[in-house]
């Protein structure tokens, strides 16, 4: 019993030890697809921008970002409660176990939701960017708002279809050459690279909480066995 007790407070260091990892990769990630070099808070001052704007598009990029919000948050968490369970790994009290069974259930919870959310609104929040931009090549002056993001993305022009619009007014800089892609081009990729990144630490997390779980489970049944046995002896 006591080198089977060892064995699972072993797994369970490791266990927790990859949950730290993981959770700062999930967080390290969402941030990376929100202020990827400030390119959230460009978007959302574009977005102002645009007069005229149907508040169905705000809504579901402030959504799809918010989602990412959530999961830098979740991914945070995670990464402390790791680190405390790599810490408390010896410690067999069933109270704390019992708080770290349920914290790991909620969170991991909150992390499965906005990851599924993030990724089945992935396409609607690349529609309403992609209308977003090409409102916003109706008019030079609306075109000229695009010159935060063009810089961030060195991209050129909104879409494929209106490029040669900014060519044209010169908000290509002084060789278009040098960026050929359009911004919408180069957000869809970007976008499609972060939720794959996402997709894939989310759901090698999902599976590692729940070994954290099962193990917390055998841990805390064993340490009350462990408790009561000499009532009983």
């Amino acid at each position: 019993m006591v080198c089977g007790n060892s064995c699972i407070k072993l797994l369970f260091f490791i266990i927790n030890f990859f949950i730290c990892i993981f959770g700062a990769l999930i967080c390290g990630f969402s941030l990376w697809a929100n202020l990827d070099k400030d390119f959230g808070s460009h978007l959302a001052d574009f977005v102002r921008q645009i007069d005229g704007i149907d508040v169905k598009l705000v809504n579901e990029i402030a959504e799809y970002q918010a989602s990412l919000w959530i999961l830098v948050a979740v991914g945070a968490l995670l990464f402390i409660v790791g680190f405390f369970g790599c810490c408390g790994a010896g410690c067999e009290s069933p109270v704390l176990l019992g708080l770290f069974i349920f914290i790991i259930v909620i969170l991991t919870a909150i992390e499965l939701g906005a990851t599924v959310f993030a990724m089945t609104n992935r396409e609607e929040f690349v529609s309403s960017i992609q209308q977003v931009l090409e409102k916003s090549s109706a008019t030079p002056e609306l075109r000229k708002n695009i010159r935060p993001i063009q810089n961030v993305l060195q991209c050129c022009g909104a879409t494929s279809q209106t490029q040669r619009l900014y060519i044209e007014d010169g908000l290509c800089g002084p060789s278009p050459i040098a960026h050929p892609d359009n911004c919408f081009d180069r957000i869809s990729h970007m976008v499609q690279s972060w939720g794959e990144s996402i997709v894939v630490v989310a759901f090698l997390l999902l599976a590692i909480e729940l070994f954290a779980i099962l193990f917390s489970c055998i841990l805390c049944r064993s340490s009350q066995d462990i408790r009561y046995t000499p009532y009983y002896s």
